[in-house]
């Protein structure tokens, strides 16, 4: 999570000031960068920490859901271990998200830079928690997440059975 918000912080910083700017013929100005590059730079690092960790957490639930039997058989491997890879890719990644999402639309806030630099990410929190926003965009992001983490998680097995097929190896620590 932390390496991925060291990438992410300026990226993202650069593409939400970009999606916000007024002026589109103009650029964004060196000083302005220099300043707030890294604002939301807190809330990225525990967001991404909490995202990464629960994506994990959510894949070790999902096997002892399927091994009981608790998950519907269409969404299960063969051997009823765990979740298809789409399903797993999807599913899983759309919980951990679930579960981070209110970071994210404060560190997009943070990013934008149409909030007061100087409220606190607590009182951010607090205001967004009076106006209903802390889940505003969910439903766009779960539909994003659904379509490129169970396509992710679909490549990712394929590439891991090839691999593992010509190698000789067989790895059991992931469905």
């Amino acid at each position: 999570g932390i390496g991925r918000g060291m990438v992410e912080i300026p990226t993202d910083f650069l593409k939400i000031r970009r999606q916000v700017q007024q002026d589109l013929s103009s650029r964004i100005k060196l000083d302005v960068i220099r300043k707030s590059i890294l604002d939301g730079s807190l809330v990225t690092m525990s967001r991404n920490t909490v995202l990464f960790t629960s994506f994990m957490v959510y894949i070790d639930l999902s096997k002892q859901a399927c091994a009981k039997g608790l998950v519907p058989s269409f969404l299960r491997t063969e051997d009823s271990r765990g979740l298809t890879p789409f399903a797993k890719g999807a599913i899983c990644a759309n919980m951990a998200w679930m579960s981070c999402w209110p970071m994210d639309v404060l560190k997009t806030q943070r990013q934008s830079g149409n909030f007061d630099a100087k409220m606190g990410t607590l009182e951010l929190l607090k205001e967004n928690m009076k106006q209903g926003k802390l889940f505003r965009g969910l439903v766009p992001g779960l539909v994003r997440s659904t379509l490129s983490n169970g396509t992710s998680m679909v490549v990712y097995e394929a590439v891991h059975s090839y691999l593992s097929n010509m190698l000789g190896v067989t790895r059991k620590d992931m469905l």
